[in-house]
C-alpha cells in the first residue's frame, strides 16, 4: 500500500468521523414532545430591548423604539395572550400597542434602592394603568427587589401599598423568586396574589431538566400550602438555551425546548396561572448573570425563531459549518504526513487522534466564544486563548508525527527580558507562549475558583494546553525548566481545581472534565527541584487580605440587616460607605485602576506593586468582578513570582 493511498484512506476516515461527530451532535432529542400547533403561552416577559441595548440606558435618555416595539408585538401576538414587562419608565407607549395586537399586560414598576426613580417608577405605573385599564390584567410593583437586597420588606410594602391606595380597582402584587416569600411573610398579606418565581437551572442546588417540571410542581403545591389565602401565580419560569452547567443543569436549545414544552402542557392541564420568560434573548444581561443570562428567549436577539415552542430544534443549526471547518483543521497534519517517507499503521491512531480530536476541540471552542463574548476584552481573551491553543495544537501534531523534541520556555526567563534584566534569546518567543498558555489557565482557575457561578468552562482551549504540557512538555529535561514560577502556578491549579470541585460537584460533566485537565497541567508544573522560597510567606499576607475583604463584604455590603436600616436612616456613615462601596464594586473602579498597577508591575519589575496588584485582584475577585480581577491577579504574580525565584536563586 503506498504512501498516497494511505494519506487518501487516513483522511476518508477523518471524513467521515468528524461527520458522524457533527451529526451526532446535532441531533435532536427524542425526548421532545408536540404542543397543538394553535398553543398560545398566557403570558410571556418581554424587555424591548434589541442586540445592543440596555435598559442601564433608560436613565441616560435611551428609549426603544416605537417601530420596534411593533414588530416585536406583532410576533408575539402569535405565541401569547399576554406580556409582562419590568419597568415603564421609557415604555409609556408599550401599552397602547399592546392593545392594537391584542395583547393583555402585567404592568411592571422596577423597585431600585434610589428612591427618585423609584417614585418616577411608581407614578408612571399608576398613570399607565389607570390610562389602559382595559388591558393592564395586573401591576407588579417590583421584580426581585428583595433578593437583590435593594429594599427592605418594610419599603418594600410601602410602595405596594401606595399603588393599592391609588389603582384600588386593580390586581396588585409583587414578584420574587419563591424562597424570598418564605424568608419575608410580612410581605403577603399586602398583595392580591403571591407571584413567584421558579427557576430550576437558578436553585441554590440546580435541578436537571428531567426533574425540573417536578421541582416546579412541587415548589407551586409547597407555596399553596404556605400561604393558602392567597392565589400563587408563577411570574417566571424557563430555561437557558447557552452557557455554563450547573451541577446537573445544561443550558441548551434541546433543554430549553424540552422544559418549555413540558411546563406548557403540564400547566395548562393543571389550570396554573402564568407568565414565561422570556420573549427574546437579551445580551445585555450576560453583563451581570454572565453567558447564560442572555439566552432565556424563545426567539434569539435578531428576533429568529429558536423552534423552542414547535418543530426541530438542534444544540448545533450550524453543525455542517463547524464540520466544514474541523475538517479544514485536520488537513493541517498533511504539513508534515506528505513529508514523511513512510508512513507506519501503529502511529497512525495517535496521528488521528490528535488531529480529530484538535480540530473537533478549536472549533468548539471558537464558536463557544462567539457565542458567549460580549465585548471587547472577551473578544480579545477569545482571540488570545485560540491562538495560543492553536500554536500548541500545531506542536503537537508536528510532534507526533516527526518525533521531534520540541522547545519549551520558561516563565522567569521571558521576565528577564521584559525588565531588561537580560538580552532577548533565541528561546524569547518559547518562552512567551509558555508563559501565555500557563497564564491563560491560570485566570481560567482563578476565575471559577472565586467567581465561577456565571462564568463557562473552557474545556477546548484548556484540553489542548493541557495535553501538550502531558504529552509534549512533561519529559525529565523539561520538568527541570519548572522554576518557583512554574511549581508555585501548579500549586494554585491544585487549589483552584478542588474549590472548583467542592462548589460544582461531580454531577457537573464539564466540571469534573476541567479539573481533572487542570490537575494534569498542574502536575506538569509542580514536577520540579525548585525550592518554594518566600512563598507561604506571601501566600500568607494575600489569605489574610483576602479575608478582610470578605469580612467587608459579608458584614457590610451585602449583610442583608443592613438594607432596613438604611432604609429607616440613610445619613449613618455606614450607610454613607455602603453606597460608596457599591458605587466602586458596580462601577469596577479597582479593577480598571488594578490593570493599570499591574502592567506598571510587570515593567518595572516592582515587588510592591506586583503584591499590590494581586490584591487589587483579589478584591475583584471576591466582589463579583472574577474575571478581570483573575486577569490582574495573574498579572501581579508575574512579578511577584518572578522576585522570588531571583531570591532563590541567590
Amino acid at each position: 500500500m503506498n504512501h498516497t493511498f494511505k494519506m487518501i484512506l487516513f483522511y476518508c476516515v477523518m471524513f467521515i468521523s468528524l461527520g458522524l461527530f457533527w451529526f451526532l451532535m446535532a441531533k435532536p432529542s427524542s425526548d421532545l414532545i408536540t404542543l397543538e400547533p394553535n398553543v398560545k403561552l398566557q403570558c410571556l416577559s418581554y424587555a424591548p430591548f434589541g442586540k445592543d441595548d440596555s435598559p442601564m440606558d433608560i436613565p441616560k435618555g435611551f428609549r426603544p423604539s416605537r417601530e420596534q416595539m411593533e414588530k416585536d408585538l406583532a410576533k408575539l401576538s402569535q405565541i401569547t395572550s399576554c406580556i409582562r414587562s419590568y419597568s415603564s419608565v421609557g415604555l409609556e407607549e408599550l401599552p397602547e400597542i399592546a392593545r392594537k395586537y391584542g395583547l393583555k399586560m402585567w404592568l411592571g414598576a422596577w423597585i431600585s434602592p434610589d428612591a427618585k426613580l423609584t417614585k418616577k417608577e411608581i407614578d408612571t405605573m399608576i398613570a399607565l394603568a389607570k390610562e389602559n385599564k382595559d388591558i393592564i390584567e395586573t401591576v407588579v410593583v417590583g421584580n426581585e427587589a428583595l433578593l437583590r437586597r435593594d429594599v427592605s420588606a418594610a419599603q418594600l410594602v410601602g410602595y405596594i401599598e401606595e399603588v393599592k391606595r391609588a389603582l384600588p380597582d386593580m390586581v396588585v402584587t409583587y414578584a420574587d423568586v419563591w424562597e424570598f416569600w418564605n424568608k419575608h411573610p410580612e410581605v403577603a398579606p399586602s398583595v392580591d396574589r403571591v407571584t413567584i418565581h421558579i427557576l430550576p437551572y437558578w436553585e441554590d442546588k440546580p435541578i436537571s431538566v428531567d426533574k425540573a417540571l417536578l421541582h416546579v410542581k412541587n415548589i407551586r403545591d409547597e407555596m399553596i400550602k404556605k400561604i393558602p389565602d392567597k392565589e400563587i401565580v408563577i411570574g417566571e419560569t424557563g430555561w437557558p438555551s447557552e452557557g455554563r452547567m450547573r451541577e446537573g443543569a445544561y443550558p441548551s436549545a434541546v433543554n430549553q425546548a424540552i422544559f418549555t414544552r413540558g411546563f406548557v402542557k403540564m400547566a395548562e392541564e393543571g389550570g396554573w396561572k402564568y407568565n414565561f420568560i422570556e420573549a427574546f434573548d437579551q445580551p445585555w444581561k450576560r453583563m451581570s448573570e454572565g453567558a447564560v443570562g442572555g439566552f432565556w428567549g424563545l426567539f434569539d436577539a435578531d428576533r429568529a425563531d429558536k423552534h423552542i415552542l414547535h418543530g426541530f430544534v438542534s444544540n448545533f443549526p450550524n453543525a455542517l459549518w463547524l464540520f466544514i471547518s474541523s475538517l479544514a483543521l485536520s488537513l493541517v497534519g498533511l504539513i508534515w504526513l506528505w513529508g514523511i517517507p513512510t508512513c507506519s499503521c501503529k502511529k497512525a491512531p495517535y496521528w488521528f487522534a490528535a488531529l480529530f480530536g484538535g480540530s473537533v476541540a478549536l472549533t468548539w471552542q471558537a464558536n463557544a466564544y462567539w457565542i458567549v463574548s460580549r465585548n471587547n476584552l472577551e473578544y480579545a481573551w477569545a482571540i488570545l486563548c485560540m491562538s495560543v491553543a492553536f500554536v500548541l495544537w500545531l506542536k503537537l501534531v508536528r510532534f507526533l508525527i516527526t518525533e521531534e523534541l520540541e522547545m519549551r520556555g520558561s516563565m522567569a526567563r521571558f521576565l528577564d527580558v521584559i525588565t531588561l534584566s537580560a538580552p532577548k534569546t533565541e528561546t524569547f518567543w518559547e518562552d512567551v507562549l509558555h508563559l501565555l498558555s500557563v497564564s491563560i489557565v491560570l485566570v481560567m482557575a482563578l476565575s471559577l475558583a472565586f467567581d465561577g457561578r456565571y462564568l463557562n468552562f473552557e474545556l477546548g482551549t484548556l484540553g489542548i494546553i493541557a495535553t501538550v504540557y502531558a504529552v509534549v512538555y512533561v519529559s525529565t529535561e523539561r520538568q527541570e525548566m519548572n522554576g518557583l514560577m512554574e511549581k508555585t502556578s501548579g500549586l494554585i491549579l491544585f487549589v483552584s481545581a478542588l474549590a472548583v470541585l467542592l462548589h460544582e460537584s461531580a454531577r457537573n460533566d464539564f466540571a469534573l472534565n476541567w479539573v481533572i485537565m487542570v490537575i494534569v497541567l498542574g502536575s506538569t508544573l509542580w514536577m520540579s527541584p525548585s525550592k518554594l522560597c518566600g512563598i507561604f510567606k506571601t501566600f500568607l499576607i494575600l489569605v489574610i487580605v483576602a479575608l478582610a475583604f470578605v469580612l467587608l463584604k459579608e458584614g457590610v455590603y451585602v449583610k442583608e440587616s443592613w438594607v432596613a436600616v438604611c432604609a429607616a436612616d440613610p445619613s449613618l456613615a455606614i450607610c454613607q460607605f455602603r453606597t460608596i462601596l457599591g458605587k466602586v464594586i458596580y462601577l469596577n473602579y479597582v479593577g480598571l485602576s488594578g490593570i493599570v498597577v499591574a502592567i506598571f508591575s510587570v515593567l518595572s519589575g516592582s515587588y510592591i506593586l506586583g503584591m499590590l496588584a494581586i490584591m487589587m485582584g483579589l478584591f475583584c475577585l471576591l466582589t463579583f468582578n472574577g474575571f478581570l480581577g483573575a486577569i490582574i491577579a495573574v498579572l501581579g504574580w508575574w512579578t511577584v513570582g518572578y522576585r522570588l525565584s531571583e531570591k532563590c536563586s541567590l
